[in-house]
């Protein structure tokens, strides 16, 4: 996910949605005009059709870094980042990368979270 039209569905995103829930995602998808870059999706509405049965695992911790949005996962060292206005950032490659992923975001989008 690259953008989204409601800051609400981050929220659910970062706070309802489970691994392995069951969801309807609408919105648009864009290619763009270098193929070497990955399409760009805006989701515009995000249904849950059906939840994941309950993680017997510790559960997802978000944490807050600044302008930025942070999940924590027992299961995984990888990190999913976004602003807190809900842009998909990146996946930082463990917690210690979190900090270089936002100083790169930073300079490319000039430092506007």
């Amino acid at each position: 996910m690259d953008a989204v039209s409601k800051p609400g569905i981050v929220h659910a995103l970062l706070t309802e949605i489970q691994p392995g829930d069951l969801l309807h995602v609408s919105g648009v998808l864009t290619q763009p005009d270098n193929p070497a870059e990955p399409a760009r999706l805006t989701v515009d509405a995000l249904e849950v059709l059906a939840t994941a049965p309950a993680r017997a695992l510790q559960e997802m911790v978000l944490d807050r870094y600044g302008d930025y949005v942070v999940a924590f996962d027992a299961d995984t060292d990888a990190v999913p980042v976004f602003t807190a206005l809900g842009q998909w950032v990146g996946e930082a490659e463990s917690p210690d990368t979190i900090g270089t992923l936002i100083e790169i975001h930073e300079r490319v989008n000039g430092g506007d979270a």
